[in-house]
């Protein structure tokens, strides 16, 4: 009986999906070699087509609280290029730095950046032809809320 709990909790997980899936679209990417720091750069404009605010929901009295995390996970064109962490069961670019907002307000567009570091600089021309081939996840703390391929 545990075990057919357990299975329908995890099939209903699944058959969810992330909680903001269905609410953030790509507007725009850009990517950028940085070859004095050998590094990828991504900006994103993600729009957020709810009515509800995406993100940071509370209310903080600094400025640089992140609640939303962007994270490129790279395909498999594109991971060979590029320097990977150790140590993780996750599959994760090894980054250079991160910067955005934080949340989305509804109906609005939200702009954020991530770096990566990749391997060679040799490599430049395939890691502009494949910076694409990747999708971007979107975390809220640790829970994931969306993942939207990059091509």
């Amino acid at each position: 009986m545990k075990r057919l709990l357990f299975l329908l909790m995890v099939s209903f997980f699944l058959l969810s999906g992330f909680e903001h899936q269905d609410d953030l679209e790509i507007v725009n990417i850009e990517t950028t070699v940085i070859e004095s720091q050998k590094t990828l750069r991504y900006d994103f404009e993600i729009k957020n087509t709810s009515s509800e605010r995406v993100g940071g929901e509370f209310d903080y009295p600094g400025h640089n609280i992140y609640g939303m995390e962007l994270v490129v996970i790279p395909g498999k064109k594109l991971e060979p290029l590029m320097e990977m962490e150790t140590g993780t069961k996750y599959k994760k670019m090894k980054p250079s730095g991160f910067g955005g907002s934080g949340f989305i307000r509804p109906n609005g567009v939200g702009k954020f950046h991530a770096e990566y570091h990749f391997k060679e600089e040799k490599d430049l021309e395939k890691v502009r032809e494949f910076a694409l081939n990747a999708t971007l996840r979107i975390l809220h703390g640790t829970n994931i809320i969306a993942e939207l391929p990059l091509k």
